[in-house]
């Protein structure tokens, strides 16, 4: 739901669709082009030509004017792309271009999973801890009533009462805190996986620490979307280096043009007659042959190569990094491992010692403050167990996300 409702997740689609007509537009000049045209000239100025006297029987050179006053041309022209190797390599640039789009989008799609996951722990976390306080806060009740009424036989002190009302107080403080924070995580989640805030959200997983494995030390850099990345910005840059060699390769285009031209000196095309437009059609082949360009084709070549030494050099970077980033993450994870098991063995040990001491100030053989500390062991282990399960969530999505697993789920 995230994934869809996400605003960066669907302006990254967009502008994916977006690359893709532009590859279209740059392909649609493959194609024949066709356009009409017409265009009306005054030469209120005639041109003139300057001719040997000789051809009229005169002596010395005369000035002729060529044309008319009016000329008026209405028809149509086609082109066509018959070879140019730098556009054909264009084409495959925008095509790259568009495949590195599409690894952005799954960059978005990364970042919106290992948000929501963190929140998704976070508020199970909130809930669990709600729960062992709310079980905390029975078994004051119960120490309570104890205390109340040994206190009313002239067994215990009154004092010995209002340590365990005091106590009671301050836990349920901590519970009022916890569900004030557990509706500002579950309003957050509302708003990344784009419900309404008055939309009631329930949780239906468990936090557990599920099936404990140390996973196999093996890392698939391939899988990384950075370094897919970084590949595709690397063969982009590659192709646009030999575009750029390309440049002086010749390009041969084909062209056509049919049209009417009018010529005369009055403005009488509208009248009637079937002699004031001429035909005139020719088809050829345009060859263009680059000579020189002032070292240009030299500059832009070596631009490139410097920009592939600097992707190279952030490639070789990023790999350590992530390898970095892999190691960390399995460190982290086997010892969150270690530390839930110690967790459990330490909530055991603080129950029995919590129940013994429940059961010895019930016949009066255990002091209160020992029971207080009792309970307070207990629900602080509880706690830590919390911590450890919230830790090792979040090292088991960072291993994910080291290993380029975060979108299969």
């Amino acid at each position: 739901m995230a994934i869809d409702k996400n605003v960066d997740v669907q302006n990254s689609e967009l502008e994916q669709r977006k690359r893709g007509f532009q590859l279209s537009e740059a392909q649609s000049k493959l194609y024949p082009h066709l356009e009409g045209f017409t265009s009306l000239s005054n030469n209120f100025l005639i041109p003139k030509m300057i001719v040997p006297g000789e051809i009229f029987g005169q002596s010395g050179l005369i000035p002729v004017e060529i044309g008319t006053r009016f000329d008026w041309i209405s028809g149509f022209k086609a082109s066509q792309i018959l070879y140019n190797q730098s556009y054909f390599t264009s084409l495959k640039i925008l095509k790259q271009i568009e495949n590195l789009g599409s690894i952005s989008v799954i960059q978005q799609k990364e970042e919106i999973v290992y948000q929501v996951s963190q929140l998704y722990y976070l508020c199970n976390c909130t809930g669990k801890q709600l729960e062992y306080l709310s079980i905390n806060l029975t078994n004051i009740d119960r120490m309570a009533e104890i205390t109340r009424l040994r206190s009313d036989n002239g067994l215990a002190r009154k004092a010995d009462y209002a340590s365990v009302l005091v106590n009671k107080a301050n836990v349920q403080t901590q519970v009022d805190n916890l569900r004030q924070l557990q509706r500002q995580q579950l309003g957050l989640m509302s708003f990344l996986v784009g419900l309404g805030m008055n939309s009631k959200i329930v949780l239906t997983d468990s936090l557990n620490s599920g099936n404990l494995k140390t996973p196999h030390d093996s890392l698939f850099l391939k899988n990384r979307s950075a370094i897919l990345l970084l590949e595709k910005q690397i063969e982009i840059t590659n192709l646009s280096k030999k575009r750029k060699q390309q440049e002086y390769l010749p390009s041969l285009t084909a062209i056509a043009q049919y049209y009417f031209q009018g010529q005369r000196n009055d403005f009488d095309f509208l009248k009637g007659g079937g002699d004031k437009f001429y035909e005139v059609g020719f088809t050829g082949l345009v060859l263009n042959i680059p000579i020189f360009n002032g070292f240009e084709k030299r500059s832009g070549k070596a631009q490139y190569e410097i920009e592939l030494n600097q992707l190279k050099n952030t490639m070789e970077n990023t790999r350590k990094y992530l390898s970095k980033e892999y190691s960390d993450a399995l460190a982290q994870y086997k010892n969150s491992i270690n530390i839930i098991w110690r967790q459990e063995e330490n909530i055991k040990t603080a129950e029995e010692g919590y129940a013994i001491c429940m059961n010895g100030y019930s016949q009066q053989v255990i002091p209160l403050s020992d029971l207080i500390l009792a309970e307070g062991n207990l629900i602080e282990a509880r706690l830590s167990y919390l911590n450890a399960l919230l830790q090792f969530k979040n090292a088991e999505l960072d291993l994910r996300k080291a290993k380029g697993e975060l979108l299969e789920f």
